[in-house]
């Protein structure tokens, strides 16, 4: 207790130091009068006594400094007084602190706002209790991804011991909900096993949630149907009102009750796909659907290993059992397929499996340039450290050991770096959400939990110490080698030696790892002018799309429309497809089943009437009569669609060329007649009455084009799921407002689901080149900035201290140009030197980027060389500023420097 007692005071003496040091003084100058009066009443004088009495006493700074050590925590003591002198000397050169804090601010807060978007989408476990116990099913077939139909599911979920449990998940990003009897709206939805809840270990926030008898179909759940609504969910429309448990909402035409809320913590099994309602699968899946062996509709398959079970012993159990059930149906290659079991604590992986590879080139990228910050301010300290040469030689020659010259030193870089980490952090804090908003998936809104958790906290704080090791620590350990003889040598009488060699290989490194962000930001360049070259076959400019649903009911999987129901389609569709051809500013309007560049795809058999045997396969899609000219396709022969091809009359298609050459062997195809091997259209062929330029069709990749071939939406009236109107330059909004309006009114079934542009929905395929080429464009630019700043202070400072050899040589003769020569001579000898070292680095990274380059090559000269030139016009342009000052030393001024 005494020694806790002892601490306290200390502790509470560095907090009141000025009133300690008050009463010292006054107990000092107390004990003194009393020492002086004593020697007065032995017969001195005033003024001896006085003397005497000091004489006595001894040093009174020296006893001042032994009470206050015993006061309080003399490193402490000792560290706040480095810190409050390092301010000082901060706060006399702003210029430097204000580069240097920059410096490290924004190295500090890209890597912290790089990782913010890293641990959102691959790291952040799901909110729930022993997360690393999930995993996820992963079907393959010869070693690619494939799906498990639902017999299959069931059987393995029956069947599997090595699971506590499993669920299915089916997303629906627009699921179409009627709340007590109001206007039906999309929202997002899942459809899960009902064991879903269960198997994660969730609790309600109110009321109850899905349970295995909610998603019954056997009649035991009484026909009933249970929702379950996100907490964020029951904030945003029911204001949290607590007696929401039992309110109905109408979906796929069955009336379901919500039971309850899901715990505030819980936004999903994804990260950035935010369910607002939970539905069970089952009753709300067409039966015939579940049945059937080849319909997949599973986003995915999770569960939970039991007790003492592993990854490898469940993968195996599953594996063996998948293998089985589809020898049992029938299937000729079982050994083909395989269940990988993948650790699944961040969920499933739609988002990650997309950029988690981009974000960790983007984290190494980021990396490399807070390494250049941060040496750039451990360049700048050295500089501006051996301009303190004498400063440091005084303190060491008056009795200051190397480990107090080191902490002095270390404790101005140490505070730049913390003052640089906190503005980096808020910088991450406003950076990161636009980060956050590059990251999509095109077909659904990904929201992102990109807030601090304890992983981004330690990342940043483990950035700020590697700054403060970098930028105080080094160049600490460098300048206190200081000694009374060398600094008094090198103030100002040395040209560039052993004292620069370090600030030097410091350049060069920062100019060396410049040149790997360079390179890798012209690979991405020129990838992305190779894709924007690439001809589509189609003129994406100035075409509003939007994405809809034929909501009216009746329809369902495997059920064939009726002649009425197709001709009502049909004439619905025909009225649609002239009110928005007639609006202002529309060229052209039409409407189609799938579209382009929507991500759906039709794959179907065609039968030629004049080779039955013969069925290859093709891309099929159901569009109106204006759809090539909307899309902006060329027709090459024959003729387009027209009004006049509707039910009733011939069946007509246009192909495509691809289709021409795989079916006919590039022989004229107008008038041949084909067929869908489809259910009621194997005997009701069309005739081709018009061949269309290969165009590309779900992504500017694809190195061939497919057979392809459109019919008439009006003769086979599928529900369309796309609407898209060619406009005037500058007319897309109001175009597509006027649109809204017209879908509204036709048919209020006919639901708007997202509007956007063709361009979008192109650029969209090339999301995660762009988030690349964005974030190492901006990478590479500070990067080069940081460098650039770095030799523009290194060579600055190397012709200020070359003052006086300068004025000599100006003196003797020497020419201005050739001094300007010369310093621009050793920034290219720098350059040399990091390029040397950069190209090897650069070529490595090059590597890395492999999967996200098109038309180039990881060894591709143009962006090494463009790297390289960069470089080496940087290197100049910061060197141009000190070789001009060089170039204009007085040597009259020279001479009398010193």
């Amino acid at each position: 207790m005494t020694a806790l007692r002892v601490l306290a005071a200390r502790v509470r003496g560095l907090w009141s130091r000025r009133r300690g040091d008050a009463e010292l003084d006054d107990d000092i100058q107390a004990h003194l009068d009393l020492l002086t009066e004593e020697y007065v009443h032995r017969g001195l004088s005033r003024d001896d006594a006085r003397a005497a009495a000091r004489r006595a006493f001894g040093g009174v700074e020296r006893m001042k400094e032994t009470y206050r050590d015993q006061r309080g925590l003399r490193f402490v003591a000792g560290l706040m007084q480095d810190a409050r002198y390092a301010g000082r000397m901060l706060r006399r050169d702003p210029a430097f602190t204000t580069v240097a804090v920059a410096s490290l601010a924004l190295g500090i807060g890209a890597s912290t706002a790089a990782f913010s978007l890293f641990n959102a989408v691959v790291l952040r476990p799901l909110p729930v209790a022993e997360s690393q116990q999930l995993v996820v099913l992963e079907p393959q077939r010869r070693g690619g991804r494939f799906v498990l139909f639902n017999p299959v599911f069931e059987a393995l979920r029956r069947q599997q011991r090595t699971l506590s449990g499993v669920f299915a998940v089916s997303d629906e990003p627009f699921l179409n909900v009627t709340f007590d009897e109001s206007a039906p709206v999309y929202v997002r939805g899942s459809l899960v096993s009902g064991n879903y809840f269960a198997v994660l270990g969730l609790s309600p926030a109110i009321g109850r949630l899905l349970t295995d008898r909610d998603d019954d179909v056997s009649g035991a759940s009484g026909g009933a149907c249970a929702a379950v609504i996100s907490h964020q969910f029951w904030m945003r429309r029911f204001d949290a009102s607590p007696d929401v448990p039992g309110r109905t909402l109408r979906v796929r035409e069955r009336v379901c009750t919500i039971v309850g809320v899901a715990p505030a913590e819980f936004v999903g099994h994804q990260q950035g796909y935010a369910p607002d309602v939970w539905l069970p699968l089952r009753p709300l899946t067409d039966r015939k659907l579940l049945e059937s062996p080849r319909m997949a509709f599973f986003s995915g398959v999770m569960g939970r290993l039991a007790s003492r079970v592993d990854a490898a012993r469940a993968e195996a159990e599953l594996t063996t059992l998948y293998q089985q059930i589809l020898a049992a149906g029938r299937d000729p290659h079982p050994a083909d397929f395989r269940i990988h079991v993948a650790p699944g604590a961040q969920g499933l992986d739609a988002v990650r499996r997309q950029f988690g590879a981009p974000l960790t080139i983007v984290l190494a990228l980021v990396g490399a340039v807070l390494l250049i910050a941060t040496v750039n301010v451990a360049n700048l300290l050295l500089a501006r450290g051996a301009a303190r040469m004498p400063e440091l030689s005084t303190r060491a020659a008056l009795g200051a050991g190397r480990g107090r010259l080191v902490r002095q030193l270390a404790t101005e870089g140490s505070v730049l770096a913390l003052l640089g980490g906190l503005l980096g952090i808020v910088l991450a804090w406003l950076g990161t959400p636009a980060l956050a908003s590059l990251v999509s998936l095109g077909y659904t809104t990904i929201t992102l939990d990109v807030s601090a958790d304890r992983r981004v906290t330690a990342v940043a704080a483990a950035t700020i110490v590697l700054a403060a090791l970098l930028a105080g620590v080094l160049p600490a350990l460098r300048l206190s080698q200081a000694t009374l003889r060398t600094g008094m040598a090198r103030d100002g009488r040395t040209t560039i030696g052993h004292a620069q060699r370090l600030t030097r290989a410091l350049v060069a490194i920062q100019l060396a790892l410049s040149l790997l962000l360079v390179t890798a930001a012209g690979l991405l360049l020129r990838t992305m002018r190779h894709l924007s070259g690439i001809d589509p076959g189609f003129q994406p400019a100035h075409v509003v799309l939007l994405d809809v649903r034929d909501e009216t009911p009746g329809s369902s999987f495997g059920k064939a429309d009726t002649a009425e129901e197709k001709a009502e389609r049909a004439a619905l569709y025909r009225t649609l497809d002239d009110r928005l051809n007639a609006v202002p500013g529309v060229y052209a309007a039409s409407v189609s089943w799938l579209g382009l560049f929507g991500g759906s795809d039709l794959w179907l058999p065609l039968i030629d009437v004049d080779r039955p045997e013969n069925r290859p396969l093709a891309r099929v899609d159901y569009v109106s009569a204006r759809y090539f000219d909307t899309m902006g396709m060329q027709i090459l022969r024959g003729r387009g669609f027209s009004d006049s091809d509707r039910e009733g009359t011939d069946r007509v298609a246009v192909v495509n060329e691809a289709l021409l050459r795989a079916r006919f062997s590039g022989s004229d195809a107008l008038g041949r007649r084909l067929a869908l091997d489809y259910q009621g259209e194997q005997q009701r062929p069309f005739t081709i009455v018009g061949i269309v330029r290969d165009s590309k069709y779900n992504d500017l990749r694809e190195d061939r084009t497919n057979p392809m071939m459109w019919v008439p939406l009006a003769q086979a009236p599928f529900r369309a799921t796309s609407v898209a109107l060619r406009t005037q330059a500058g007319a897309e909004s109001i175009v597509a407002r006027r649109a809204e309006e017209v879908l509204r009114s036709t048919d209020p079934h006919l639901m708007l689901r997202k509007t956007t542009t063709l361009s979008a929905r192109v650029d969209q395929k090339t999301a995660r080149e762009r988030l690349l080429l964005g974030l190492s464009s901006g990478f590479g630019v500070l990067a080069v900035l940081l460098a650039g700043v770095g030799l523009y202070g290194t060579l600055a400072y190397a012709v200020s201290r070359r003052t006086r050899e300068l004025g000599v040589r100006l003196a003797l003769g020497a020419q201005r140009h050739a001094v300007l020569r010369m310093v621009l001579a050793d920034a290219l000898k720098l350059a040399a030197i990091a390029l040397v070292v950069g190209v090897p680095l650069a070529l490595a990274t090059a590597a890395s980027l492999r999967a996200f380059l098109f038309g180039v090559t990881p060894l591709d000269p143009t962006a090494l060389v463009g790297g390289c030139v960069v470089l080496v016009v940087a290197a100049l342009l910061a060197a141009y500023i000190p070789a001009r000052r060089a170039a204009a030393v007085d040597p009259i001024v020279a001479l009398r420097w010193e």
